[in-house]
């Protein structure tokens, strides 16, 4: 075996609440989310796929592991199924993850470490590229970092790795210097063309289908905005302006879906774009030529997508839903104004308003289509006018889930948000999952208030009705005489 590209398990977040071992984190997902709502979660890591298709193409063994999609609830598991995989030590071993599974993926590291001393071990994703500098001055069981994308750099790692030959001048890989600093190669990797890459490797989707989820596939890379909390588009923006958001040709899409609905009889899809379709008219152009084709091809299979509330349009809605989009993940963020700057938003102002976001959920219901809206609720310097402004957003909606009364701003390190926050001095812990805490206390008390009523089972209604009266009595104290049973505006 040339080289073992490893997806951990989530554990830190199950050991939080309290249910490691008891249960796996996709386990989790489905008794939290219902059967429904499982469905079009996308199990399969597409990115270490596409590392599997690459380094297959190259003539080079690989196996790609995922403990998530194997319902691991220990480290111990997805250790033994790495040594599994490679007996004898591989060449390379390639770790990929968000920075909720970092403590996962240096444990593993080190085993590999100790087990198989020779065997270089890499790291890649949005988090490590954003933050391949601490990565490599603290952790030394790492010896590479890569940043961006890993289907030309990672075949070529374990190609080096094979041969016993230095990392440091692969393009797009950092490494470190003499000095034990970290270093990028000077040729800077230039931006993949989509359309020459492989199909992703579909090794774990058999897995996929037993549990319940959905088959995933991309359409695109990057985003052409650069909105402060996501770690995406600043990641993309290391590509510079013709590379920060690629599309792949629609045929080629279509040809990759068809295969999987003859190949394995997919329920569903789920396109896992950050944002599937833009306000742009080239955009809506191309997502109604995308509708098209799967008309013509007769390939009738429920999806869903991501999209802002601006990039909704009742005619390129329509071809989408007629092509069988059933669902939409709607980027809606919060009704403040001032926390829509804050973040990057670019939403444009002019009429932008939680009458706007009525109108535009209100095509999306009208065609059918199920909304999950994206709602920021909390940030550390939440104030009940604001929170009012995002109860309107809620209602505006029209989605009745309790969630949307807990959702917290989650602050990704290396992002510009995450820069703001250190700099001010906002978060508790700033690495490598950043925590912060309200700076006033009736914002905390909301919250715990939302928290123990969602715990005690109660339904949306009685859970908007404290939050609501939570902000008004917040809003009377501040404001002697305030009516605290006016409805939000």
């Amino acid at each position: 075996m040339d080289a073992l590209i490893v997806n951990p398990p989530t554990l830190g977040d199950l050991e939080r609440i309290g249910l490691a071992v008891r249960m796996s984190y996709f386990e989790f997902e489905r008794q939290t989310a219902g059967a429904e709502g499982f469905l079009s979660f996308p199990g399969e890591h597409l990115g270490l796929l596409a590392l599997a298709s690459s380094c297959r193409a190259a003539g080079l063994a690989v196996a790609p592991i995922n403990g998530q999609v194997a319902n691991h609830r220990s480290l111990d598991e997805t250790w033994q199924a790495m040594v599994a995989a490679a007996p004898g030590g591989p060449a390379a071993v390639g770790f990929s993850g968000p920075c909720q599974v970092l403590a996962e993926n240096l444990t593993l590291a080190y085993r590999v470490r100790t087990r198989w001393p020779d065997t270089r071990i890499v790291m890649g994703h949005d988090f490590a590229t954003l933050n391949f500098e601490r990565l490599l001055q603290d952790y030394d069981c790492l010896d590479a970092v890569v940043v961006g994308e890993g289907e030309r750099a990672f075949p070529l790692i374990v190609e080096a790795a094979k041969a016993g030959r230095s990392l440091a001048d692969i393009a797009g890989v950092a490494t470190r210097d003499a000095n034990g600093r970290a270093q990028l190669a000077t040729a800077a990797a230039p931006p993949l063309d989509l359309d020459t890459l492989p199909w992703v490797a579909r090794d774990h989707l058999p897995l996929v289908l037993t549990a319940g989820m959905s088959a995933g596939i991309y359409t695109s890379r990057g985003c052409p905005y650069r909105c402060s909390f996501c770690t995406t588009g600043q990641t993309a923006a290391r590509l510079g302006k013709h590379g920060s958001h690629r599309l792949r040709a629609i045929d080629d899409v279509v040809d990759e879906i068809e295969r999987l609905v003859v190949d394995y009889e997919i329920p569903h899809l789920t396109i896992v774009d950050d944002l599937f379709v833009t306000s742009h008219p080239e955009s809506r152009e191309r997502a109604t030529m995308f509708a098209e084709l799967l008309r013509r091809r007769s390939l009738n299979v429920p999806f869903m997508i991501d999209a802002r509330v601006d990039s909704i349009d009742p005619a390129t809605f329509a071809a989408l839903r007629q092509a069988g989009l059933h669902r939409v993940f709607v980027g809606v963020e919060t009704g403040s104004d001032a926390q829509l700057a804050f973040y990057s938003k670019g939403y444009g102002r002019a009429g932008r308003d939680n009458g706007f976001v009525h109108r535009q959920m209100r095509v999306l219901a009208n065609l059918g289509i199920e909304i999950v809206p994206g709602i920021i609720t909390y940030h550390p310097e939440s104030e009940p006018n604001e929170l009012l402004s995002t109860l309107g957003t809620i209602d505006a909606s029209g989605y009745r889930g309790t969630f949307q009364f807990m959702n917290r701003l989650f602050v990704h390190p290396g992002t510009s948000l995450w820069q703001d926050y250190h700099r001010r001095g906002l978060l508790v812990d700033e690495w490598p999952v950043p925590r912060w805490t309200f700076l006033t206390d009736r914002a905390a008390a909301l919250e715990r208030d939302i928290l123990e009523a969602v715990a005690a089972g109660l339904g949306f209604d009685a859970v908007r009705t404290i939050f609501e009266q939570g902000v008004h009595t917040w809003l009377a104290d501040q404001q002697p005489g305030l009516d605290v049973l006016a409805a939000p505006t």
